[in-house]
């Protein structure tokens, strides 16, 4: 009996997002990317790794989470057992810093940022709880 492992990279995740859109050559993937056609042909081709901020466009188009682009997990409890701590709370920060709203030694912050951070908690928290529920489930089939 043979069996036939399919292992879907990023990039073929990539071509197969693009033909579910209906696009027809890589110059429209590239637009929808905001991204220029001979980079996007090189992250396509294998050439070019998938950058961070290609990652977070493919996340909001698709509305797929990150880590179905990375790893191919599409199962909630996998996605929730893979996810990384804190996630969202270090993407808050970072991209706050990025763009000069938080800054190193800073203790007060506006309520916009209060805001983002409040959220970034809240939805980590929920994951943390989320997480734990599957593990004592786990714990009780045993």
């Amino acid at each position: 009996m043979v069996i036939e492992v399919i292992v879907l990279t990023i990039v073929d995740r990539l071509k197969k997002f693009k033909s579910e859109l209906g696009l027809e050559n890589n110059k429209e993937m590239a637009t929808l990317l905001k991204i220029g056609e001979s980079f996007y042909s090189s992250i396509e081709s294998g050439k070019k790794p998938v950058s961070k901020n290609v990652l977070q466009r493919l996340v909001v188009l698709s509305k797929l989470p990150e880590e179905y682009w990375k790893y191919g997990i599409t199962d909630e409890v996998e996605l929730i057992e893979k996810r990384e701590e804190f996630k969202c709370l270090k993407d808050a920060i970072n991209q706050l810093s990025n763009i000069g709203l938080l800054k190193s030694g800073s203790k007060d912050f506006s309520s916009s940022v209060e805001e983002v951070l409040i959220a970034a908690m809240k939805a980590d928290v929920t994951h943390i709880l989320e997480k734990q529920k599957i593990k004592k489930e786990a714990i009780k089939e045993d």
